[in-house]
């Protein structure tokens, strides 16, 4: 898979020194944050496949995003409680994501997207834990590109 970027594209600053305002002096359209049902965060693009359609080009040597850490997912978690923002379910996805049982323990639902692979095998009695200490709060979604065998490996690789 070949890695190509497009050049960053310079915005004009003027344009954003004032939030609600734009630089003709113009009222910004805004919309008040009421609720965040849910928060889905990617955690990194570091993966065991390289899917040829990944969205985010993930892959065994791509690192382009850092890991999150459990610190900087928790300020996350403590902003939407200060804010009462009523958010019910944390999503994690990314590369092949890393699970955080805070969201757990704050009593909130996780849902995992993942492919499922044999690394997947490593985190096994963590997994069985938290399904004992937490049941249905944790939830596991597992992408498929085809329920074939033959197309899914087009895209995902021989035996994945």
């Amino acid at each position: 898979m070949s890695e190509t970027f497009a050049a960053p594209v310079r915005l004009d600053p003027k344009k954003f020194r004032v939030p609600r305002v734009t630089a003709r002096g113009e009222p910004r359209a805004h919309v008040a944050l009421k609720t965040l049902e849910t928060l889905w965060f990617n955690t990194g693009t570091l993966c065991n496949l390289a899917c040829q359609n990944c969205y985010i080009e993930s892959s065994p040597r791509n690192d382009r995003i850092v890991y999150l850490s459990s610190a900087e997912v928790a300020r996350y978690l403590d902003e939407i409680d200060r804010l009462g923002l009523g958010t019910k379910l944390i999503g994690f996805t990314g590369g092949e994501p890393f699970m955080n049982d805070d969201v757990l323990v704050r009593g909130l639902d996780a849902i995992v997207l993942t492919n499922a692979m044999k690394p997947m095998h490593t985190t096994k009695a963590a997994l069985l834990a938290l399904r004992q200490g937490f049941g249905g709060r944790l939830t596991l979604r597992v992408s498929l590109d085809h329920y074939g065998a033959a197309v899914h490996e087009l895209e995902r690789g021989r035996r994945s």
